[in-house]
């Protein structure tokens, strides 16, 4: 595991690298905070009747990547957490002064 701090403009970077089962807490100026490691990406179950079904041609399959219309909730929240292909990074509002990984 290998762990990246970076504080500028006002936040902190935790970039958390070769494991993902792990919580972070922080210390800033405004308390304490934790965060918890990521969520596993769910596989859909074969039987399960809440997978999606058909060709993918439905016309209520949503807004091509590149349109205008695209959701907001398609942008990553630039605050917070957001898992990463070999662990996860943490974005916290302000400056830290202590933080502690949590295996």
């Amino acid at each position: 595991m290998s762990v990246e701090v970076d504080i500028a403009d006002g936040r902190t970077t935790i970039t958390v690298s070769g494991d993902q089962d792990a919580a972070v807490v922080v210390r800033s100026r405004s308390g304490e905070r934790v965060y918890l490691p990521p969520e596993e990406a769910m596989q859909p179950d074969e039987d399960s009747p809440y997978r999606p079904a058909g060709s993918g041609d439905s016309p209520y399959e949503g807004v091509p990547d590149d349109s205008p219309y695209a959701s907001a909730r398609d942008v990553q929240a630039s605050v917070g957490l957001t898992a990463t292909a070999n662990g996860f990074r943490i974005v916290h509002p302000e400056p830290v002064t202590d933080f502690r990984i949590l295996r």
